[in-house]
């Protein structure tokens, strides 16, 4: 499993960072080489053309939940699939309910018409996952389970199992107990870390800190880093935790 820091930034690109998004690799015996996007905020498009990376690889795109700087990037990446790169492969979208509509008013109020009108040279679909649910989809293995973030639709934080591996991500949340049962035995553990102190619906460096013998990870990386948490870099226990860059690659 190869894992790329498409975006890591906050919602407001603090410190010039992209929004959230991560390019998860695997290698399956029956689907072969998988690519899964896992969220697309709205600065994805350009961050990919900025690193080099073609989105039409993506076989995969799975959503933690419906904020924008975690999901604003698909009508860009849908359009440019169609008008600019002529994809012929199937995409595949999957998040938390709520998806299909909150999505499809998205796309209509930034390109109206587009879903309706436009003669998709290729077939996409979006799927709804309950959490605390399970499937598998193009090689993984995908859990996810309901986090705290209210953002009018179920948050939710992921794991991924594919080629041998296991990626968690949390997503945006506050703290809650469901974490660590999630990230148990993961290989590489990607935690939201917005400020130092308490910042609801975030977590933060103190409460991780505190926290940190409880997540069974092999890896534990901090992203989606505000202003805070920008400024204090410095000062984090790197022997307890990695800090998330942009371009990122990471074997896991």
């Amino acid at each position: 499993m190869r894992v790329t820091v498409i975006g890591c930034g906050d919602a407001f690109g603090s410190g010039g960072r992209f929004n959230t998004a991560s390019l998860v690799e695997i290698e399956d015996p029956q689907e072969g080489r998988t690519v899964c996007l896992l969220d697309c905020g709205a600065t994805t498009m350009t961050a990919l053309s900025a690193m080099g990376i073609d989105p039409d690889q993506i076989d995969l795109i799975m959503l933690t939940h419906l904020h924008g700087d975690h999901f604003g990037g698909i009508p860009f990446l849908l359009l440019d699939a169609q008008w600019v790169r002529k994809r012929t492969r199937s995409l595949r979208i999957i998040g938390p309910p709520g998806t299909i509509e909150r999505l499809s008013t998205t796309i209509e109020a930034l390109f109206a018409g587009a879903t309706m009108e436009t003669p998709w040279s290729f077939a996409w679909s979006v799927e709804e996952m309950a959490p605390g649910t399970q499937r598998d989809a193009q090689g993984f293995t995908i859990r996810t389970v309901e986090v705290v973030h209210p953002c009018g639709a179920p948050a939710t934080a992921i794991r991924l199992e594919g080629g041998g591996k296991v990626f968690v991500h949390s997503g945006d949340t506050e703290w809650t107990e469901v974490l660590p049962e999630i990230a148990d035995g993961a290989d590489l553990l990607f935690l939201e870390c917005f400020a130092i102190e308490e910042t609801p619906p975030h977590l933060d460096y103190n409460r991780l800190l505190s926290r940190r013998g409880d997540f069974n990870a092999k890896r534990v990386v901090l992203t989606h880093m505000g202003p805070t948490m920008l400024a204090y870099r410095d000062k984090v226990d790197r022997s307890l935790f990695d800090l998330a860059e942009d371009g990122m690659v990471i074997e896991v």
